[in-house]
């Protein structure tokens, strides 16, 4: 009895790791199915299945009435889901595979599965995938960031006369300038204590600390005292950027209301050329020198970030989170625990004398010919 060889090439692109923030800036895992007939024969009533373990995504199902001999057909598997119940309760890290099976008549002609890295609710992917996921960790709404900005407030007021943060209606640099000392003051005060970031965290990825955990253990790598910046900064209405070198983060905001043309960015002379002197549309911030233990004013912070980018070898990429909100990426929902979990106490800002940052030179700034979107 002759038995006919149905042979099939299958393209299956998705992506290699997940985590709740890509499910909830809604990424597809999938995104591209295409089934290749290399045989002599037309394949007739395909059934697709694609199902994975553990039920990280939901069940999904297709089917073709027939692929052509040395045909081929290409699918979007756009109902193949990741479930957000799955991933928001996922405390650790783990692996996981896709089963893609195709059967002809009921009977299988192909099966192969796919290996997937399933990330912890708080864990960051880092840039090797989607680097733009990097702003759903600055979460301007979270209750704890309230606080920050309660505390820069009476900063701010000793500062200027006014506790208002009034972002760019001002149209001066310096007033932003001063709102974003504020903020590093107030952060400052609450004694965070360094610890290193896992090694190759910028490509590997890593834990990020939730404000809340911050709060409540009082610990912060360079990305969690970055996120936590930049998400106090986006609260009061600035433009935060995130700055990526090897083995660091740091932060900084737009003085001027602008964004860049993309959400992520590798050109380090498009941050250069704008922190220069005379220009001052940028401001780089080193957010290290916010922990405990530090005695490093918000001018010495800047110093220190704008020395970072001498070695554009170090240089990787940078995030504008207001042009990644525009593209889509939401903040990540907060699991905040109540008293059955975690109880998180505010820390009183502590009393001392701030020194006040240098006044930028142009204390207002023409920018009635400039795009109110992009610059580039």
């Amino acid at each position: 009895m002759n038995q006919t060889i149905i042979l099939l090439r299958i393209e299956f692109l998705y992506s290699p790791v997940v985590n709740y923030a890509i499910q909830q800036n809604k990424v597809p895992l999938a995104r591209k199915l295409s089934i290749e007939n290399s045989s002599e024969i037309d394949i007739q009533n395909v059934q697709i299945q694609i199902e994975c373990e553990p039920e990280f995504a939901s069940f999904w199902a297709h089917r073709i009435d027939i692929i052509p001999s040395k045909q081929s057909v290409i699918i979007n598997p756009k109902d193949f889901k990741l479930s957000a119940h799955y991933l928001s309760e996922l405390t650790e890290k783990i692996s996981g595979e896709i089963k893609l099976t195709v059967k002809s008549n009921e009977e299988l002609i192909f099966q192969d599965c796919y290996t997937i890295d399933i990330l912890a609710y708080d864990q960051w992917n880092g840039i090797g995938v989607l680097p733009e996921i990097m702003a759903a960790f600055v979460t301007p709404n979270h209750p704890e960031i309230s606080k920050i900005i309660r505390s820069a407030s009476e900063v701010l007021n000793r500062w200027t006369g006014s506790p208002s943060f009034d972002a760019y209606q001002s149209m001066s640099p310096d007033r932003v300038k001063k709102q974003m000392a504020a903020i590093y003051e107030a952060i400052k005060g609450l004694d965070i204590v360094y610890c290193s970031p896992p090694a190759s965290f910028e490509n590997e990825g890593q834990r990020i600390r939730t404000c809340d955990t911050i709060f409540f253990q009082k610990l912060g790598t360079c990305v969690d005292m970055a996120f936590l910046y930049a998400s106090c900064l986006e609260a009061v209405g600035l433009n935060p950027l995130v700055i990526v070198i090897k083995g660091h983060a740091f932060v900084g905001s737009w003085l001027i209301d602008q964004t860049f043309a993309d959400s992520v960015n590798d050109d380090v002379s498009l941050l250069k050329k704008r922190v220069a002197d005379g220009i001052n549309e940028i401001g780089l911030v080193e957010a290290t020198c916010m922990n405990s233990g530090q005695a490093f004013s918000f001018d010495d912070a800047m110093n220190h970030a704008n020395h970072k980018l001498v070695n554009e070898d170090d240089f990787i990429l940078f995030v504008d989170i207001k042009r990644a909100r525009f593209s889509g990426i939401r903040p990540l929902p907060q699991r905040i625990k109540t008293a059955d979990g975690w109880e998180i106490v505010e820390a009183p800002l502590k009393v001392s004398d701030f020194e006040v940052p240098d006044v930028i030179v142009s204390e207002k700034l023409d920018i009635s010919e400039q795009s109110s979107f992009s610059k580039q």
